[in-house]
């Protein structure tokens, strides 16, 4: 349909799409350009930048299992922006191969369910919700500080930290706390099984266009990924009825708001499937939504002020300036944060 309105790209092949063509590129342009962090595109994608110049700011190409609309004209995007994520719908591959990974949560559903369940999350994150998660943030967070201190100590002062687990491991911490409060750790064994399950996933695109095959066989690594799938839901359907006493009542001691949302909306009407799959669905939409997307972006804003050492010293500054002789955050301290936020605006504004 795309091709007949005149949408072009190169030329797939049946099984691999496009993907030798991007590795190729790659392979070949690699000598000729040097690594620009500002510049992630060329670095990353360089087959992108290649077909722009060949077919235009809106191109289609295929990663062997799915073709993928390219567009990068500004009036289209913009035009595509203005459409609310109930009009403009999840793509289906989303809900055929990622089936295992995202369950049946916000991030595959689409119309009325998506708008059920959206109205059933939503108010765990209104203003007044996020600022009573400032001080379990504090709680995640200074364990993460305290071994980077017992590190940099036992170096003399000065070494290289691998950051990324340390940050993902403290988002978790974080949301395992919001979602599933005292029974947090549990929360934290269910994240770390998830992250095991979109690896295990992720391995199987290797095979491109024998992925949607590949996944039906009786391998090795298709049976971790369903026994990675039963533990997870096992744990979380565990975790909801724990949240329940046994009259049936909500167990408020736990403050786990987030969790006692998603139970409370799995018994209305306004979703297609079950009570079951409605629960462990929305907690995998946790994880990803809440989890992964905030460590990934607090990776990269510690890369850039790496990269900006004169920002980290404004940064600390500021800090210390606002922070002083406080034993712990409030609200008002965050608002006075200007150049932290000015960096890192998902933080908290």
């Amino acid at each position: 349909r795309l091709r007949r309105q005149g949408v072009k790209g190169p030329k797939p092949t049946l099984l691999d799409g496009n993907t030798k063509e991007m590795k190729r590129i790659r392979h070949e342009l690699k000598p000729m350009k040097k690594q620009d962090s500002n510049n992630y595109i060329s670095t990353l994608f360089p087959h992108i930048l290649v077909w722009k110049e060949t077919y235009g700011s809106v191109f289609l190409y295929s990663s062997g299992g799915r073709e993928i609309l390219h567009v990068s004209q500004p009036d289209m995007v913009k035009d595509i922006d203005h459409w609310t994520p109930s009009e403009l719908g999840k793509p289906n591959y989303l809900k055929k191969t990622r089936k295992a990974l995202l369950g049946g949560g916000l991030l595959t559903v689409n119309g009325d369910e998506w708008a059920y369940q959206r109205k059933t999350m939503a108010p765990e994150f209104f203003m007044d919700k996020i600022k009573g998660m400032i001080q379990l943030i504090e709680d995640a967070t200074a364990p993460l500080l305290e071994a980077w201190e017992n590190i940099l100590d036992s170096a003399g002062g000065s070494t290289e930290i691998v950051v990324d687990d340390y940050l993902r491991n403290m988002s978790a911490d974080v949301i395992a706390r919001a979602c599933f409060g005292s029974s947090f750790a549990k929360g934290e064994e269910i994240f770390c099984m998830l992250r095991k399950l979109q690896k295990a996933i992720s391995q199987q695109d290797a095979f491109v266009g024998l992925s949607a095959l590949w996944k039906h066989l009786p391998t090795k690594s298709n049976r971790e990924i369903r026994n990675l799938v039963e533990k997870v839901r096992l744990l979380i359907l565990e975790l909801a009825k724990a949240n329940v006493n046994e009259n049936g009542a909500e167990n408020a001691a736990t403050h786990n708001g987030l969790l006692r949302a998603i139970v409370n909306g799995a018994h209305g009407a306004g979703h297609g499937g079950t009570a079951e799959d409605f629960i462990v669905g929305n907690c995998k939409t946790i994880y990803f939504a809440g989890h992964e997307t905030t460590a990934v972006t607090a990776i990269w804003c510690l890369m850039l002020l790496a990269k900006h050492p004169e920002w980290q010293e404004r940064a600390r500054i500021e800090a210390l300036e606002v922070c002083h002789g406080r034993s712990t955050l409030d609200v008002d301290a965050l608002h006075r944060l200007k150049i932290v936020s000015a960096f890192c605006p998902s933080s908290y504004n």
